[in-house]
C-alpha cells in the first residue's frame, strides 16, 4: 500500500462492502489512505412481508454508521434490492462512473462475477466497464472480493489471486462494523455468521502464512508510468 492511495469500494449493498473487503478498507484507513464507499442499494424490496421503507432506512442508517467508523466518504444509491437486471446496465454504469469521476480512486475494490447473486454480478461487470483503463484514468488497480454465502456457491469458482493480511485492529474494525450490520448477519454455522466469517478469515490467512487474511481476485494492475 502507497501512501497516495484513494481508495474506493463499489458494493451492490450494505454490508457487502464490510463482509467483502472489511479488513482490508481498515488497513487502508490505518494506512492513511482516503475511502470512499458507494452503496448502489439500500432498500429491501425484496423481502415480503417487510416493511420496505422501514428496512431501507434502516439499512442506510447502518451504511452512515460504518462509513463514519471507517472515516469514509459515503454515497447511498437506490437500486431495486435483488432486481439489478431490471435496471438499464448503461445507468448502473453511469452511477458508478460518477462517483469515479468524484472520487478519482487509484485502487477500487468491488464484486466478482464468480457469484451467485445476479446483483452482485452486475455490479461487477458494471464497476469493470466504469473503472476501464481510458487515457487519464485514475485507477489502476481493480480487486474483486468474495461474499460469504454467495461466491463459495457459484457455479465458476472463486479463486484468489491477490491477499491482504490482516493486523489485529483490522479485525476488531472489521467485527464492529459487522456488529452495526447485525441484523443482516446469520446464526452459526451459516457462512455470513460472525463466526463464519472470522473463521473464513483464520482460513485465508492460513493459505499465506498469516493469521488472518482477506482473499480477492485481480481483476486489473495498470503499472503507474516511472517519471
Amino acid at each position: 500500500m502507497t501512501s497516495s492511495e484513494r481508495v474506493l469500494a463499489v458494493a451492490a449493498h450494505a454490508d457487502d462492502e464490510i463482509i467483502g473487503a472489511g479488513g482490508t478498507l481498515a488497513m487502508h484507513a490505518a494506512a492513511g489512505h482516503a475511502l470512499c464507499i458507494l452503496i448502489l442499494s439500500s432498500t429491501a424490496t425484496s423481502r415480503p412481508g417487510a416493511d420496505h421503507t422501514r428496512v431501507g432506512r434502516h439499512r442506510a442508517e447502518c451504511a452512515r454508521k460504518v462509513a463514519d467508523l471507517y472515516g469514509a466518504e459515503l454515497h447511498l444509491g437506490t437500486l431495486p434490492d435483488n432486481r439489478f437486471d431490471t435496471v438499464e446496465r448503461l445507468s448502473i454504469v453511469q452511477q458508478i462512473e460518477e462517483v469515479v469521476g468524484q472520487w478519482r480512486p487509484t485502487r477500487v475494490y468491488s464484486h466478482s462475477t464468480a457469484d451467485l447473486s445476479m446483483d452482485h454480478q452486475i455490479t461487477a461487470h458494471c464497476t469493470a466497464t466504469a473503472t476501464r483503463p481510458l487515457p487519464g484514468a485514475s485507477v489502476r488497480t481493480l480487486l474483486a472480493w468474495e461474499i460469504r454465502s454467495a461466491t463459495e456457491w457459484a457455479a465458476t469458482p472463486f479463486a484468489p489471486t491477490w491477499f491482504q493480511p490482516l493486523s489485529p485492529a483490522a479485525q476488531h474494525l472489521k467485527e464492529q462494523a459487522l456488529h452495526i450490520y447485525d441484523s443482516e448477519m446469520r446464526p452459526w454455522p451459516h457462512p455470513r455468521s460472525h463466526q463464519g466469517i472470522h473463521v473464513h478469515a483464520q482460513a485465508r490467512g492460513t493459505q499465506i502464512g498469516h493469521e488472518a487474511a482477506e482473499a480477492f481476485t485481480l481483476v486489473r494492475h495498470v503499472q503507474p508510468q516511472e517519471e
